[in-house]
């Protein structure tokens, strides 16, 4: 290819244009031949790029390929994507590279969502109807994002409105009588688009133990309902607007027990969440774009448990607020260089009854990330971002990338980065007690007060440390290098392979402080662990015609604590096999961190003839055994009973549409999730076994 085909793509990334080219230039002059798209993605370096043309791991999920799979939440999603593991809990996470959700930021339009619940963003709160597609950067992304892009970032895109008047219904009914039910409508010309979404999505919710009170999972009803407002009141000049409320209410029952004394009790948990975004993107000239962006968001809970009879028994409060502020500017400086700049500002505010005061926190950050052409051949991106937070010290994340092309068929890259997470206002203010089990959690800056607190109260029975002689708790941070190809040996046949180290330091952990009279423990949390992660993985999709699409991919993972490994090897980790015996643990004894497999992987087979018709998607999800919980009290995983099995989930779906008129589009779809019903109801509750599903979809 010559190089003056590269150059206009260049520079249309670099003006905001948003534009597909084709994949094969230089193909045979086949004039019935039909070329796949490349798909274009704006998350890896924030401006849009073919996706065969990013120098990071990056993947792609599309609105289309969601709805073929029947997918409505985005946990759902993820969970068949190669590489990504779902975590239950505190909600359903996502683990990228071996790291717990805590390290993955997730984004709408490029803006974080906001509420973790110890460390994990629950993903069912989170449709995936109005999205355009899913973007994946696997790998820390802390040089463009900042905190929490440790591990990578996932983006949804959401679909822009469209000039013409449309809209569509859809509803669903299925296993546990979880329902949804669905309208969208959106209206506009050639200047002006508006696209409202309404959605509810709701469950009686299942129970895998007949012997206790409480279901496995409770009755919820979730409503989302989601505006896009876009106008183009001149050429090069776009305003938008980005609206999006969710709220979700559940219930259960459930038995309080003290000493012999059982009270049956109903738990009442409400949940409210919204965001507003408004921005504006102007193409100042042929050289040079700006983009503004505000970034309003809040989170709120509130749990009640009453008693058969009416009496409050416990409550909950917990209230987050988060504002942001962002300038970003983009400037050609010829044919071969780019150069993006940005700042802004954000502040953070939290009301919650487990918090001894209002924490507020304030941040200021610029990003800088410049891509050079050299050659057709070569392609290099490197970007560094500063952050100054009112709560830990500064910090400067890098990254360098470079993506090379040795032929049209094949791209190599390579990647080395630093990323970050901040202290999250958990383990800097928690100051929790639970009223049930009598534990205390405490964070790093109240722990002082709060030990002495509690030990004025006659509660500390021994203490394990001093929290005078406790530096301040500082940033987790990583150095990782991702180096991988995408290779298409033949036009049905593509290949892609990253091998990724993520070394990462001052790993935050929770480690008891002191015990209390009543037996129970006071916690806090520290700069303790030094690990790493190490892997490889493989995707490989083949197309032996075009309606006919098979998909499979390799995950291998190392997620290791470089403390124990040392003191495995010195001889000082012992464990206890069956017989109550202690034994001292080898190398090999070791199963890594908690919750993590060594091998996963996925399978999928669609099949699609026509847009009109049939279509079928069968995918399979493997995973590996992982370590669980600790049994013989060295809180590591090496003993058979400390892992759960390896499992596969194979989900089905089958999709039927006709285009007739007066309707644009009637589709009808069934399927089922979990087909062999595979469960673990101790070892994972939120497997809750074999789910069928029917429903139906107009386009008007």
């Amino acid at each position: 290819m010559s190089p003056l085909l590269h150059v206009p793509l260049f520079l249309l990334a670099g003006l905001g244009l948003a534009f597909p080219a084709p994949a094969r230039q230089a193909a045979p002059a086949d004039t019935l031949r039909q070329y796949e798209l490349a798909p274009v993605v704006v998350t890896a370096t924030r401006a849009p790029r073919q996706l065969e043309d990013v120098a990071v791991p990056v993947s792609v999920v599309t609105a289309e390929a969601l709805a073929l799979r029947g997918r409505l939440r985005l946990a759902d999603a993820l969970a068949e994507l190669p590489g990504l593991t779902l975590v239950h809990d505190h909600g359903t996470g996502i683990q990228i590279q071996g790291f717990d959700p805590d390290y993955t930021l997730v984004l709408i339009d490029g803006e974080p969502v906001i509420g973790r619940t110890a460390g994990t963003l629950d993903l069912e709160r989170l449709a995936v109807a109005g999205l355009e597609r899913v973007e994946i950067v696997r790998g820390p992304t802390s040089s463009l994002y900042g905190n929490e892009a440790l591990a990578g970032v996932i983006n949804l895109i959401t679909r822009p409105p469209e000039g013409t008047l449309r809209g569509n219904l859809s509803a669903r009914y299925g296993t546990h009588a979880s329902t949804d039910l669905q309208a969208t409508a959106e209206a506009g010309n050639e200047h002006l688009g508006l696209r409202l979404l309404l959605d509810r999505y709701a469950s009686d919710g299942y129970d895998l133990d007949a012997s206790t009170t409480a279901p496995t999972a409770p009755a919820f009803t979730d409503y989302t309902a989601d505006l896009r407002f876009e106008a183009r009141p001149r050429d090069g000049l776009t305003l938008r607007l980005g609206a999006r409320l969710n709220d979700q209410d559940q219930q259960s029952p459930l038995t309080l027990t003290s000493g012999t004394t059982s009270t049956r009790a109903r738990s009442f948990e409400e949940r409210t969440d919204w965001s507003l975004h408004p921005a504006v993107r102007a193409r100042i000239s042929r050289r040079l774009s700006l983009e503004g962006d505000l970034y309003l968001a809040r989170y709120r809970t509130e749990s009640r448990l009453r008693l058969d009879d009416g009496t409050l028994y416990s409550q909950d409060r917990f209230d987050q607020r988060y504002a942001k502020a962002e300038l970003q500017g983009r400037l050609v400086w010829d044919l071969r260089h780019l150069t993006t700049l940005g700042a802004g500002l954000i502040e953070e505010r939290l009301d919650a009854d487990r918090y001894a005061e209002r924490p507020e926190a304030r941040a200021a950050f610029a990003f800088l990330q410049h891509e050079w052409l050299p050659s057709r051949l070569v392609e290099l991106n490197a970007s560094a971002r500063l952050d100054v937070h009112t709560d830990y010290a500064t910090r400067i994340s890098p990254k360098l990338a470079v993506l090379l092309r040795p032929s049209e068929r094949l791209r190599v890259r390579l990647s080395l980065g630093k990323g970050f997470k901040a202290p999250d206002f958990r383990q800097r203010y928690l100051s929790f007690t639970n009223p049930t089990a009598g534990y205390s959690v405490l964070g790093a800056v109240e722990l002082h007060d709060g030990l002495a607190a509690l030990e004025a109260a006659g509660q500390i029975q021994e203490r394990y440390l001093d929290p005078a002689g406790l530096g301040t708790i500082r940033a987790e941070h990583s150095t990782a290098l991702n180096a991988g190809l995408t290779a298409e040996p033949f036009d049905r046949l593509s290949l892609s392979l990253n091998v990724f180290y993520n070394d990462v330091r001052d790993l935050i952990e929770t480690q008891p402080v002191a015990r209390k009279t009543n037996g129970s423990f006071v916690y806090s949390y520290f700069n303790l662990n030094r690990i790493y992660t190490r892997g490889l993985e493989s995707e490989v999709t083949f197309t032996p015609w075009p309606a006919l699409r098979i998909t499979g991919s390799y995950q291998f993972l190392q997620a290791h604590d470089r403390d124990i490994i040392e003191a495995i090897e010195d001889g000082r980790v012992f464990g206890r096999d069956a017989s109550g015996r202690d034994v001292r643990l080898r190398r090999s004894d070791y199963g890594g961190l908690f919750g993590r497999s060594t091998h996963s992987g996925t399978l999928g087979l669609s099949y699609r003839p026509a847009s009109d018709g049939p279509g079928l998607s069968l995918r399979g999800i493997w995973r590996g055994r992982y370590g669980y919980r600790d049994v013989d009290g060295n809180a590591i995983p090496n003993r058979d009973d400390e892992f759960v099995d390896g499992y596969v989930l194979w989900n089905l779906t089958v999709t039927y549409d006709w285009r007739t008129r007066p309707l644009e589009r009637l589709r009808l779809q069934a399927g089922v999730d979990n087909l062999f019903d595979v469960t673990r109801p101790a070892q994972i509750p939120a497997l809750s076994g074999r789910r069928l599903y029917a429903g139906f979809q107009i386009d008007l």
